[in-house]
């Protein structure tokens, strides 16, 4: 597969941060870099530490609507008006849309008479506040360093070339998923482990890096393809994808969709549509995604109580379901789960407040979440310490939590409290980066494309322990390593 671009206004990967006309896509240039160099740092560091200040119920809606509105805006700036692409930007979307839009959504939507939205999910109001205001702090520094010191990771005018290659990707990929679904190493939430150890199998560890990539490409293909047949058979296999995307989870649904727009902005595809056009067009792409929805919990209420149904029993029973007419309980428990199930700040609130008053672990968490990432072959009693981050948040701090949102706030509240909130998203952005910059320079411009979008996919998840973007980088450093082929200093990177 190749590459075209235009040198004279590609951005570099590497060096000095490119001139400030080259970093904003359009007229306004100057907006852009102040936007996250200051403003939106300015905004979230004063919002959060007036939060922590007044920790109220009020202040909680408060600094969640400013989180999640400056996600959600660096987002669409992002995917729909194609600005540049920053790992630090990625990892505080994931957390101010994650934490800040959730707690917004819950707090305008659950009834609770009087009582305030900590009250409700029996918390203390001033340590829910306190988490949010930190989660604002630390996305605000992420902000400011990330337009300071991280380049765009593409070029503005990075496109891909496709050929027969890239088809064959699409069609060995959807046959890979399918073949994993038959073997029983996806199912129902994704990636299936071995056994009662813990242990997934080598496929299913493909499987779970290379699916988000494979629909995003997928999505490029079908945009960049000229028409015909193949491009008929290209589109087949992105419908057969988002099928095979619903069992995984509606986050899923939702991330998927998301990197397959940000893919799009890879090809040549600039469609000169009307607003009237495009609104029709966002609205079925929200219809779609809300079937999808509507289809996994189907999934998981049909099977309610039955931990060991298959998911064929699964998609049996909740096309039983369907087909009875008796949805009405289904869509009020789907209903009640949208409003509860976005509230993903309790878990961390506990880990802070307790790491206030409580000895934190001071690197124990983090030290057993690389263990995990260790493969398997190289440790033979590795099933001696898969045990979750909660069982050390249970051990450190006297909690008795099963399955919680695990983040990389979670993770550095439990080994440093407030500083390792901060210090941690830090941490792995620029570990994500420095990735990054190595697949470029030592592997194929398709092999560092597809590298660097899982990564993408991967620093984009709320719900994301630090184990998981440890694998991450672990499955990235072993695909590259089987497609090692050191490039010239020339091309599509380059200026």
């Amino acid at each position: 597969m190749s590459a075209t671009f235009n040198p004279q206004v590609d951005l570099s990967w590497r060096g000095s941060p490119a001139p400030l006309s080259m970093r904003r896509l359009g007229d306004n240039r100057e907006p852009l870099r102040r936007l996250y160099f200051l403003d939106f740092p300015l905004l979230l560091l004063s919002v959060g530490l007036l939060t922590w200040v007044l920790p109220t119920d009020t202040m909680l809606a408060v600094s969640s609507f400013v989180g999640a509105g400056v996600g959600l805006y660096s987002l669409w700036e992002i995917v729909i008006r194609r600005g540049p692409i920053r790992f630090a930007h990625f990892f505080c979307v994931a957390n101010t849309v994650g934490y800040g839009f959730g707690a917004l959504n819950s707090w305008l939507t659950i009834s609770r008479g009087t009582m305030s939205l900590a009250d409700f999910f029996n918390r203390d109001t001033a340590a829910v506040s306190h988490a949010m205001a930190a989660v604002l702090i630390s996305s605000g520094i992420l902000y400011a360093l990330g337009e300071i010191y991280e380049t765009p990771i593409f070029g503005t005018n990075f496109r891909l070339k496709l050929d027969n290659r890239a088809a064959a990707f699409v069609f060995f990929g959807t046959a890979l998923i399918i073949v994993g679904y038959a073997t029983g190493s996806m199912g129902y939430m994704g990636v299936n482990a071995i056994g009662n150890g813990g242990h997934v199998s080598v496929l299913a560890g493909l499987l779970g890096w290379l699916f988000p990539t494979l629909f995003a490409f997928t999505a490029l293909t079908f945009l960049e393809w000229p028409k015909g047949m193949l491009k008929s058979s290209i589109g087949l296999m992105l419908a057969m994808q988002f099928v095979l995307t619903v069992p995984t989870g509606r986050r899923s649904i939702v991330y998927y969709i998301m990197m397959a727009l940000i893919a799009a902005r890879f090809s040549s595809f600039r469609p000169s549509w009307s607003f009237l056009r495009k609104a029709v067009y966002a609205s079925i792409l929200a219809g779609v995604i809300a079937i999808g929805v509507v289809a996994f919990f189907y999934l998981r209420y049909a099977a309610w109580g039955k931990r060991k149904a298959t998911l064929l029993d699964r998609i049996s029973l909740a096309i039983d379901l369907y087909e009875s007419g008796n949805t009405a309980k289904a869509n009020q428990g789907l209903q009640q789960n949208l409003q509860k199930r976005t509230f993903v700040l309790g878990y961390l609130s506990d880990l802070l407040d307790a790491s206030m008053r409580m000895k934190p672990g001071y690197g124990i968490n983090a030290l057993h979440e690389f263990q995990l990432v260790v493969p398997s072959a190289f440790w033979e009693d590795k099933g001696a310490v898969l045990y979750s981050e909660e069982s050390i948040a249970n051990t450190q701090f006297n909690f008795a939590y099963k399955d919680e949102a695990n983040s990389l706030y979670t993770a550095g509240a439990i080994d440093f409290g407030f500083w390792g909130m901060i210090f941690y998203p830090i941490l792995i952005w620029m570990l994500f980066r420095g990735m990054a910059e190595i697949v470029r320079v030592n592997s194929p411009e398709m092999v560092s494309t597809i590298i660097i979008l899982a990564l993408l996919y991967n620093s984009l998840i709320t719900e994301a322990g630090l184990w998981v973007h440890l694998l991450a980088v672990r499955d990235s450093i072993l695909f590259s390593a089987f497609s090692f082929k050191p490039q010239p200093q020339t091309g599509a990177f380059h200026p």
